[in-house]
């Protein structure tokens, strides 16, 4: 990313999902499922449809980080 503040709080952010997972099993699954099941809920015509289509992405790309590890 290029921008410290944004990197330690995805770095932080990474290692609390990681050990709520530890504690709920299934839990990290569970948020990508729902995080997938709100984007095919948008309509094509949503305002800022482009960006919130990133948001998701990278929404979907740190809880599947998190998930791995």
């Amino acid at each position: 990313m290029n921008n410290a503040k944004a990197d330690a709080a995805l770095y932080l952010l990474t290692g609390l999902l990681q050990r709520l997972e530890v504690d709920r099993p299934g839990m990290l699954q569970e948020m990508i499922e729902g995080v997938a099941s709100d984007r095919a809920s948008l309509r094509e015509n949503t305002e800022n449809r482009q960006h919130i289509d990133k948001v998701f992405d990278e929404a979907m790309e740190l809880l599947t980080r998190a998930n791995i590890a």
